[in-house]
């Protein structure tokens, strides 16, 4: 009894350590794109420094995980939530990475950047918020639901960012951004994107955790 009371509590901790290292990446996408929104220097530096941060989150977890599986010998739903935190954490970590890498191209851009593409990423953004949001809910409640909400939701990321990539292109055709501008706000666009689809990863590792199946192979 006292062993598998040691589990339970060790299980909740190590899962509310993967849901804080999201927060934090969800803190660092918000900051990295108000400092794109501000054409902020400082702004963007600031976020740059944030990364250190996610990186000592990761390798936290990842031993915390291995010190789990030595010393507790989980089985069933508890092995699945300590394997599947082991992948989530990767795409996490490339979700901070992928906020710096806004932040980084930010620092490229010297004025306020063009008030149609500005419109374009806020709704890519708002959209992205949202869906990662419901991840980490996914994550913290158990809720498979919500997890398959996220993959679907994910298509509307891809739309949202194919018609910002096409009007770009054109306002490009027509002079009507400078061509390193163009280049720089594509790349912010590029990396909302791939966050969307790390956050999926994510959604359908919780999957797993739950029903042993992943991408509708039955791994466990």
């Amino acid at each position: 009894m006292q062993v598998r009371k040691t589990l339970v509590l060790s299980m909740q901790a190590l899962k509310k350590e993967v849901v804080d290292m999201a927060e934090l990446t969800l803190v660092n996408i918000k900051q990295a794109f108000q400092a794109f929104q501000h054409a902020s220097q400082e702004e963007a530096q600031a976020v740059l420094k944030l990364d250190d941060a996610v990186d000592a989150a990761e390798e936290s977890i990842a031993k915390h995980a291995l010190q789990v599986i030595w010393r507790e010998q989980p089985v069933a739903s508890d092995l699945r939530l300590v394997t599947g935190i082991l992948k989530m954490i990767t795409d996490i970590e490339r979700i901070g990475d992928h906020a710096c890498d806004v932040a980084y191209m930010t620092t490229n851009i010297k004025t306020k950047p063009n008030e149609h593409v500005v419109l374009l990423a806020t709704k890519l953004m708002n959209n992205l918020e949202s869906m990662y949001n419901m991840t980490i809910q996914a994550l913290e409640l158990n809720n498979e639901a919500l997890a398959h909400k996220v993959i679907d939701e994910d298509e509307n990321i891809n739309v949202v960012y194919k018609e910002a990539l096409a009007k770009i292109t054109d306002m490009l055709k027509k002079d009507q951004i400078e061509p390193e501008e163009a280049v720089y706000s594509l790349m912010i666009l590029k990396y909302l994107e791939k966050i969307g689809d790390h956050a999926t990863n994510i959604a359908e590792w919780v999957i797993f955790t739950l029903t042993g199946i992943h991408k509708k192979t039955e791994l466990y």
